[in-house]
C-alpha cells in the first residue's frame, strides 16, 4: 500500500493569446476592441537590438538560440543555431547547443555527432565533454560515460558535475559503495548541489542509513520548498517505523503544497497499517481522494478502513467505486468476497 514517489515528467508550455471585441448593437457604435498584448522580455529584446545592428554575428545568434532554447521553442532555437554555424563553423560551444536541440527533439544520434565536433574543435571543452558522458549515461552506456567523465576530470578535478554523473553510472551499474562516494565528492566541491543530496539520501535510504535524514534536510536548506526532499524524507522515516517524524514531515509537505496526494495517501497508510487509527486514515484516505478523483488506490485503502470498522456498506461503495475506475480492480474483487 505504500505509494512510491511520483515520476517527474518534462512539460512543454504554450501561450495562447485571446482578443475579445464588444459593441452595442442598439446604437450600432464601433467600440476598440479588448486585446491582450504580450510584452517582449527585455532579454529578448536586448538581443533583437543587438542583432538588427549586427545581423551577422554569430556569438548573438547562439546566444538567443540558447534564450529560445530555455523557452521550450526548439524551431526558433535551431533556426539561430544553424544560421551562426554557417557563419561560423568552427565554434566548439555552438554544437553544444545544437546537440541540446537534437537530445530534446529526441535525435539522440545527431546529437551525439553535434557533441563530437565540439569536442574536436575543442578537446578542452569540459562542458561538451559532459555532455556526452550524460548522453552516454541516458543511454545505458555506463562504461563509454565513465570515460568521458574521466577525461573532464582530468582537466578540471574539482568539477563537482563530473563527479555527480559519475555517482549517477555507478548507481544504475548497481555499485552504491561507489555511488555514494561520488556524491560525496561532488557535495565538497560544491556545498549547494542539491540533486547531489538528494541521490545520497535516496542511497542512503537504501540501505536503511541514518544519514539519509540529514542529507535529505541539507538538500531543504538548499530548497526549503522542495516537496521532492520532503516527500523522500517522510517516506525514508516511514520506512523506517519512525511514525512520528513521518506524519510530521508529511504534514510540513501539505503546508508547503496541499494537493500533494502522495503524503496525504502515505498518511492514511501510516495511521491504518501500523497505528490502527481508522477514522484518522479515512480522514486523509479522504482528503487524497478530494485532490484526485479517480484515485483508485485511495478509494480500496479507505474501504479497508471501513470494513475493519465494521462499516461493511461503505467499504462496499468504496470497492465498487473501484470498478467504476478500473473494471477488473483486482484487490477490490478479493475485498468483496471476503466481505460478502
Amino acid at each position: 500500500m505504500l505509494k512510491k514517489h511520483p515520476i517527474s515528467i518534462i512539460g512543454f508550455a504554450f501561450l495562447v493569446l485571446f482578443a475579445s471585441c464588444g459593441g452595442n448593437g442598439k446604437k450600432q457604435e464601433i467600440n476598440k476592441a479588448d486585446t491582450t498584448t504580450v510584452k517582449t522580455p527585455a532579454e529578448l529584446t536586448e538581443l533583437n537590438t543587438q542583432l538588427l545592428a549586427n545581423p551577422d554575428n554569430s556569438d548573438l545568434l547562439n546566444k538567443r538560440a540558447k534564450y529560445y532554447f530555455k523557452k521550450n521553442d526548439f524551431n526558433s532555437s535551431m533556426t539561430d543555431i544553424s544560421k551562426a554555424l554557417k557563419i561560423d563553423s568552427t565554434k566548439s560551444d555552438y554544437y553544444i547547443t545544437l546537440s541540446n536541440i537534437y537530445f530534446v527533439t529526441n535525435q539522440t544520434g545527431k546529437s551525439k555527432a553535434a557533441l563530437e565536433k565540439s569536442i574536436k574543435l575543442n578537446d578542452k571543452n569540459i562542458d561538451a565533454i559532459l555532455k556526452l558522458a550524460e548522453l552516454y549515461l541516458y543511454v545505458k552506456k555506463n562504461k563509454e560515460s565513465i570515460e568521458y567523465i574521466n577525461k573532464a576530470l582530468m582537466i578540471d578535478k574539482f568539477n563537482a558535475k563530473g563527479y555527480f554523473m559519475k555517482g549517477m553510472n555507478f548507481k544504475e551499474m548497481h555499485d552504491t559503495a561507489k555511488a555514494i562516494s561520488s556524491m560525496q565528492t561532488a557535495v565538497e566541491q560544491d556545498q549547494k548541489y542539491y540533486n547531489a543530496y538528494i541521490q545520497l539520501g535516496l542511497l542512503c535510504a537504501a540501505k536503511h542509513n541514518p544519514l539519509a535524514s540529514q542529507y535529505y534536510k541539507n538538500a531543504l536548506q538548499i530548497n526549503p520548498k522542495s516537496t521532492e526532499a520532503y516527500y523522500d524524507l517522510g517516506k525514508y522515516y516511514q520506512d523506517e517505523a519512525k511514525w512520528d517524524n513521518a506524519l510530521e514531515t508529511y504534514s510540513t509537505l501539505l503546508k508547503v503544497n496541499p494537493q500533494y496526494k502522495y503524503a496525504c495517501y502515505n498518511m492514511g497508510v501510516i495511521y491504518f497499517s501500523a497505528l490502527k487509527k481508522y477514522p484518522e486514515a479515512v480522514e486523509h484516505y479522504t482528503q487524497a481522494i478530494t485532490i484526485e478523483p479517480k484515485y483508485v488506490e485511495a478509494y480500496f485503502a479507505r474501504g479497508l478502513c471501513y470494513q475493519a470498522m465494521g462499516n461493511k456498506k461503505k467499504a462496499k461503495d468504496d470497492y465498487n467505486s473501484c470498478f467504476a475506475l478500473v473494471p477488473d480492480y483486482e484487490p477490490a474483487i478479493a475485498a468483496l468476497k471476503e466481505l460478502k
